[in-house]
């Protein structure tokens, strides 16, 4: 692409201020990442490398891999961009990209030689190893008798003959990923990736083993990610986590999640408003830390040591276990598996105490991944307005859930511009203001209908980069119950007289 103006013009807002691209969970999906990349003003690919250009700072807000067949080839990317920029590629690390860690134990020979049990944080009706392997073998038994019906998986009892022969590295790396790790089906993806890779028409069961250990081995893209990678990113008057600074309470999570391992949490429980707070706690520590750069600092400085004692071999305990389950849905008070969304998926305001901690500190805005929220990035306001940025479930009917949607937020200061394409390739481009900034807004810069509305029914998503036939701006309204989102497109006069403004 061009030298600049890839996407919508960025302008500058405050002299000093660092300019940030921000692109997060990709999810394997090299495409979309692309996409993304080509969308920005401040990165671009050159030689299948990622570039950054002059002045410019990129964000990545975690989970590198899972969900498509591009998973190695971004990670690959991002440590060759850490390697070469240094401070200038700031790398957050997902719950997707931390739990990979786990397989540097888990597919060990001294591992293979007994049953796995349940990694903490498996949802309660997760299937068991012997229960997979059961279920490879029904696969080969001849139909049930007319009215009949096959046993359980485990109640077929496999003889420890059959059970060896099926305990293979590709099996149980198969288990791990479907059933443990959320990423059902990236065994095959990472075949079809790996043809793609080396050039090979065929990539047998051991290479795909092979792939995944080598990324977490010494010199391994994933492993580089992680060691360099951070949880929480401060620039101005940003703040950048994976998930959030809140979550839903530790009792619900305890209903649906196994919890029941050593280690786990058991510290006093910070509550605001029905959600419980994970800002200023870092596992290890008594007491919380009030200042949010002191509390960044410590909480960042734990997990480089968990991630050391992770590899360490053996494995120091009991920290790469809890970091372990820090990413990981159970009960800890933790920024990589935070929510900003109630029972309904509707975004709600932050605790008071959130807010002003972060603002004294001096960060006006919190921008998040981790959590799909519809088909573009959704802006919070308040007095510390929250970005919401993972559009993974862009596209239900998408054979990959997020179909063309790709949007990046690029940021300077209090400033922050969305620029990207709805599902429907439609693109959208509007800039928002956090903070008292708001009044150096050139005229019809501050996007102020962005964020309008009313979470709990209709409220204004994006607004579309080009004005309608009769030259007047279009917004995107979107009302989410549960799963359900429903869109609507409205021109500004429509908007403000639906919303009242």
């Amino acid at each position: 692409c061009a030298r600049m103006n890839c996407g919508f013009p960025f302008l500058r807002s405050r002299k000093g201020m660092q300019r940030v691209v921000y692109i997060t969970d990709p999810e394997g999906n090299l495409g979309y990442f692309e996409e993304c990349i080509k969308q920005s003003n401040g990165v671009y690919l050159e030689g299948g490398e990622l570039q950054l250009r002059e002045s410019w700072t990129l964000v990545f807000g975690g989970d590198v891999c899972d969900k498509a067949e591009g998973s190695l080839r971004i990670a690959r990317m991002l440590a060759s961009a850490k390697k070469r920029y240094s401070e200038r590629v700031q790398i957050i690390c997902g719950n997707r990209d931390f739990n990979k860690l786990r397989l540097r134990l888990e597919l060990s020979d001294a591992a293979m030689a007994s049953e796995p049990a349940l990694p903490y944080g498996s949802p309660k009706n997760t299937i068991s190893y012997a229960a997979f392997l059961a279920n490879l073998t029904a696969e080969q038994v001849p139909p049930p008798p007319k009215g009949g019906c096959l046993p359980p998986a485990d109640a077929l009892m496999l003889p420890p003959a059959v059970y060896e022969a099926l305990n293979t590295k590709p099996n149980r790396l198969r288990w791990t990923l479907d059933h443990t790790m959320g990423a059902q089906g990236e065994f095959e993806r990472r075949r079809l990736e790996l043809q793609v890779v080396t050039g090979q028409a065929k990539v047998d069961d051991g290479q795909v083993v092979d792939s995944f250990l080598e990324s977490v081995a010494e010199g391994g893209a994933l492993l580089e990610l992680l060691r360099h990678g951070q949880l929480v990113v401060c620039i101005d008057e940003t703040l950048f986590v994976h998930g959030g600074l809140i979550t839903a309470s530790y009792s619900k999570a305890g209903v649906k999640n196994a919890i029941d391992h050593p280690h786990t949490f058991a510290g006093a429980v910070v509550e605001e408003e029905g959600f419980e707070i994970a800002l200023g706690f870092v596992p290890g520590l008594s007491e919380r830390v009030e200042d949010v750069k002191a509390w960044a600092d410590k909480l960042n400085k734990w997990f480089r040591q968990a991630v050391s004692d992770s590899v360490t071999q053996p494995c120091k305990e009991p920290n790469a276990s809890i970091a372990q389950q820090y990413v990981t849905y159970g009960n800890w008070p933790s920024v990589v598996m935070g929510r900003h969304l109630n029972d309904k998926s509707q975004p709600v305001p932050m605790p008071r105490s959130v807010t002003t901690a972060l603002l004294k500190s001096g960060f006006t805005r919190l921008v998040i991944g981790h959590t799909p929220h519809g088909n573009c990035p959704t802006v919070v306001p308040g007095h510390c307005q929250l970005i919401m940025a993972d559009t993974s479930y862009s596209n239900m009917s998408a054979p990959d859930n997020r179909g063309d949607a790709a949007s990046i937020v690029e940021i300077e200061g209090a400033r922050a511009t969305v620029i990207g394409k709805l599902e429907d390739r439609t693109p959208i481009a509007y800039t928002v203001y956090s903070g008292q900034d708001v009044m150096r807004a050139a005229p019809g810069e501050n996007h102020v209908l962005v964020g309008a509305g009313d979470f709990g029914g209709w409220f204004v998503k994006a607004k579309l980069a080009s004005k309608n036939a009769g030259g007047e701006d279009e917004y995107l309204l979107c009302s989410v119950e549960g799963f359900k989102y429903q869109y609507r497109r409205l021109t500004e006069s429509q908007v403000r007289a639906e919303i009242k403004l």
